[in-house]
C-alpha cells in the first residue's frame, strides 16, 4: 500500500473518531465522496474510527455509572434501552437500582 493512501485511510479513521460527518472527512482526506463510496477500505476505516470513540465513551459512561455519578447512571442505562438491552441494574422492592444506592 503507497504511503499517501495509507495516510488517507488514517485520516479517513481519525475523522470517523471526531465523529465528523463524511462529506468533511472526505475533504480533509482529499477524496471524493463517490471514491470514498466506493472504496470499502475506507468506508471501513471510517467507520472504525467511529466505532473507537463510541466504544471510548460508552467505557466511560459504563465505569461512572459504577462509581454512582447519577448523570451517568441515567445516560448508561439510556445506553442500554436504546440498544434493546437487559436492565443491569434492575430497580428493587424501593424502587432504585441496587448497585447504586442512595441516587
Amino acid at each position: 500500500m503507497s504511503e499517501k493512501r495509507e495516510e488517507m485511510l488514517k485520516t479517513l479513521e481519525d475523522c470517523g473518531a471526531a465523529e465528523m460527518p463524511i462529506e468533511e472527512a472526505c475533504l480533509i482526506a482529499e477524496i471524493t465522496e463517490a471514491d470514498f463510496q466506493a472504496d470499502a477500505e475506507a468506508r471501513a476505516r471510517y467507520m472504525i474510527g467511529h466505532l473507537k470513540t463510541k466504544l471510548a465513551v460508552r467505557q466511560s459512561v459504563a465505569r461512572l455509572a459504577k462509581e454512582g455519578v447519577p448523570t451517568m447512571v441515567k445516560i448508561y442505562l439510556d445506553f442500554n434501552k436504546e440498544e434493546g438491552g437487559v436492565d443491569p441494574f434492575p430497580p428493587t422492592a424501593q424502587g432504585e437500582a441496587e448497585e447504586f444506592e442512595g441516587i
